[in-house]
């Protein structure tokens, strides 16, 4: 199997280090090169226009929407996973609207990096465990609210399911969870879409951030 290409950024000696390490020492993934800055990262990143890049929030030199500009220069399609100290909203919604592909806090664990560089791999979003539990508590608040009223309100399932969804899980993972058919989730999903009047889970979670006034 093609081992993931994978950037890195981070202004932090010791936390970058470790990054190192744990992308070196896995055999999924192939580390082709770290940098202090944005600016080197971007450099790097015209070398593999193919890599993940995995960026600190703590880079000076550039923010997230600078370097993601920069970054979709040279491949409009760049997957970018961004880890931070932060849990505002306002901050995820901020880089949600530049592409990020995952969102993710320095608290999470070796295993859990892994796990969402691999969805990103796979074309999915990854959200670390914090920021996913953010995320449906705040969309509940909203549904709850009802803040649209031509818009119904969706049931105990269905935010079962689109828990799952923001997850990042697939409708047969989401099936075997909730011991119920792979056809009922993609249902559930239909229902949930339609409701929303939303395409997909990108929209979703803008919606659940931007639509609740949150951002």
């Amino acid at each position: 199997m093609k081992s993931i290409s994978i950037l890195l950024a981070d202004s932090l000696d010791i936390f970058r280090k470790g990054l190192e390490s744990i992308v070196s020492e896995n055999k999924e993934l192939k580390l082709l090169g770290s940098a202090v800055s944005g600016k080197s990262l971007i450099k790097k990143f015209r070398k593999h226009p193919e890599a993940i890049c995995i960026i600190s929030s703590t880079i000076a030199d550039l923010n997230i929407h600078e370097i993601m500009q920069k970054l979709k220069a040279v491949n409009n399609g760049v997957r970018v996973i961004v880890l931070t100290n932060s849990t505002e909203i306002s901050h995820l919604n901020q880089s949600l609207k530049t592409g990020v592909k995952g969102y993710l806090t320095k608290t999470i664990s070796e295993s859990e990096l892994i796990e969402a560089v691999n969805s990103v791999a796979n074309g999915k979003q990854a959200f670390g465990k914090s920021i996913s539990q953010l995320m449906i508590g705040k969309y509940a608040d909203l549904a709850k609210n009802g803040s649209n009223t031509n818009r119904r309100q969706i049931t105990k399932r269905e935010r079962e399911v689109l828990k799952l969804i923001v997850d990042g899980y697939t409708s047969s993972e989401i099936a075997k969870l909730l011991f119920i058919s792979p056809r009922t989730v993609e249902t559930h999903r239909s229902n949930l879409m339609n409701k929303l009047e939303i395409k997909n889970t990108a929209a979703l979670v803008r919606y659940a951030l931007e639509d609740a006034d949150l951002s």
